[in-house]
């Protein structure tokens, strides 16, 4: 697998895990900031919080950049086969009527266009320069 495709899959799986686990332990709801006094310049509440933010953006950036694909099979396929995994290779084949080869083409372009919407552009530029092997 190319290694800006990989990448681009990893920041999708980090999606993916992030979101599951905010859902098993039902983060999503705001965190109670208590007034506690503390001898340091933060306490375990504001890291909590510091840290949900953070989340929440990361989730934010990433759904924003999926939404802002154009291609609806593009969409389609980062939604429903690479983080939800509702579906497999030969499903979404059958749904559009491609072999194996053609789907995953597509799947990489949907991936490339996915990584142009999250700033990733520097990683597709990398892979762009010629390859010099020893």
């Amino acid at each position: 697998m190319r290694k800006d495709i990989k990448a681009i899959r990893q920041v999708l799986k980090d999606y993916s895990r992030i979101k599951h686990d905010l859902k098993q332990v039902n983060f999503l709801s705001s965190p109670r900031f208590d007034a506690v006094n503390s001898h340091s310049n933060s306490n375990h509440t504001e890291n909590k919080f510091i840290y949900h933010a953070d989340l929440s953006w990361q989730l934010h950036r990433v759904e924003e950049a999926i939404n802002n694909i154009k291609d609806s099979k593009y969409r389609f396929i980062i939604n429903k086969y690479i983080v939800n995994k509702k579906y497999n290779r030969k499903e979404l084949c059958d749904r559009y009527n491609i072999g194996l080869r053609s789907f995953n083409s597509m799947k990489n372009r949907a991936l490339v266009e996915f990584a142009k919407n999250y700033g990733m552009d520097s990683l597709l530029d990398e892979m762009k320069k010629p390859q010099v092997y020893d």
